[in-house]
């Protein structure tokens, strides 16, 4: 739906025409929010990072429309074609703790090896040790953010695509409306509604994304 599409959609329930300027800001906040609560297929990407250019450096540049990580980071050396282990993720308190010794790359006293894990940083992705070699390709999936305002004239809304999302997207707008108002009645109502759609669609999002398991039989 574009933008103007979903306004007229969002107005079969709110009826008011005099808060345009509210209505398009609470979509443009609440499909922020959505995106960062569930790892819709619809707004995930595979991005491969060439990554260090240099031995001794260890920080790797998110991509720009990076949400938040799915999963963790698979490693190659496009050189040997060689894979190795996924990175393990970790904190930054523990990456600090077990690699303080990447500050004394600058004087050529660091201990570098194959990378075994990683931690997300300043907009930066964190490896250990550092690499040894610059050839290691690193994979990750990821969710991207929506960082366009929503007008009238936006194209295509997110998550208006599909009926489900579109209908839990409006009482999310809805929410925020009322809110904005002083309605609070009407906004712990459609809060409420908000929040249990989206619950249904992470528990889909979740069933879609796991492992297919067998269960094995143990009768007597």
């Amino acid at each position: 739906m574009t933008g103007a599409n979903f306004y007229a959609y969002v107005l079969r329930k709110f009826k008011r025409t005099d808060k345009s300027t509210e209505a398009y800001e609470a979509m443009t906040d609440t499909v922020s929010l959505m995106q960062i609560k569930f790892n819709s297929d619809n707004y995930s990407q595979e991005s491969y990072i060439a990554g260090i250019s240099t031995v001794g450096e260890y920080q790797i540049g998110l991509p720009a429309d990076f949400g938040q990580i799915i999963g963790t980071i698979s490693l190659t050396d496009t050189a040997s074609d060689q894979q190795y282990d996924n990175l393990n993720k970790i904190s930054k308190q523990d990456y600090d703790r077990k690699y303080g010794d990447r500050l004394l790359s600058a004087i050529g006293n660091v201990n570098t090896g194959v990378p075994r894990e990683f931690c997300i940083y300043a907009g930066q992705i964190y490896v250990g040790p550092v690499p040894d070699l610059t050839t290691y390709r690193y994979q990750m999936n990821y969710t991207t953010e929506n960082a366009t305002e929503i007008s009238s004239g936006t194209a295509t809304v997110p998550f208006t695509a599909e009926f489900r999302h579109r209908n839990v997207l409006r009482n999310g707008v809805l929410f925020e409306l009322h809110d904005g108002m002083e309605n609070f009645e009407e906004a712990a109502y459609y809060k409420q509604l908000f929040l249990d759609g989206l619950n249904d669609i992470v528990k889909q999002e979740n069933r879609n994304r796991a492992d297919s398991i067998s269960v094995a039989y143990s009768g007597t």
